[in-house]
């Protein structure tokens, strides 16, 4: 075998796993309290609780929280097809919980969002919402995406510690 055949064998074989694992969509999730704020920029599973560490912020009980959210598909020639976003703002036992929230007990649970859609190449979904906790304890935001036809997943989350 020549070497410039086995040189072109080895980088396409470095190179297919980084194409198998590209990136489908890129996350932006910000939560402003009255005097704090915090961004979350894209992570991914697995695992569940993702590589990076999560931002944690800090607020008073019944304090108004703005929560907005930006979803982008940065296939540049893809369209991703019945892709759910699932956003949730979920009480958990404490900050950087690996595990998430048990969304099947409805107590957890201080809002919850689907939805199915298409997100044509550099298309973009995203929401704003207020929302009020009025009961002290450790709380996940999170957006993610599910059914995306990929090995992984991506997803956004921020502690919020309701005091």
């Amino acid at each position: 075998m020549r070497k410039s055949t086995l040189a072109f064998c080895v980088v396409s074989t470095l190179l297919v796993p980084t194409l198998a694992q590209a990136e489908h969509a890129k996350i932006n999730l910000n939560v402003a309290g009255r005097s704090v704020q915090e961004t979350a920029f894209v992570d991914q599973t697995p695992p569940d609780s993702g590589k990076n560490p999560r931002p944690v912020m800090k607020v008073k009980a019944g304090e108004s929280l703005k929560i907005q959210y930006m979803l982008t598909n940065v296939y540049p020639h893809k369209t991703l097809e019945n892709v759910v976003v699932h956003f949730f703002i979920a009480r958990q036992d404490r900050v950087a919980q690996r595990d998430l929230p048990n969304l099947a007990e409805e107590k957890n649970i201080v809002l919850e969002t689907a939805v199915e859609l298409d997100l044509k190449p550099n298309a973009k979904s995203g929401a704003r919402m207020k929302v009020k906790i009025d009961e002290p304890g450790i709380y996940l935001v999170r957006i993610e995406t599910k059914q995306t036809g990929s090995d992984h997943e991506h997803f956004s989350a921020i502690d919020v510690v309701v005091e």
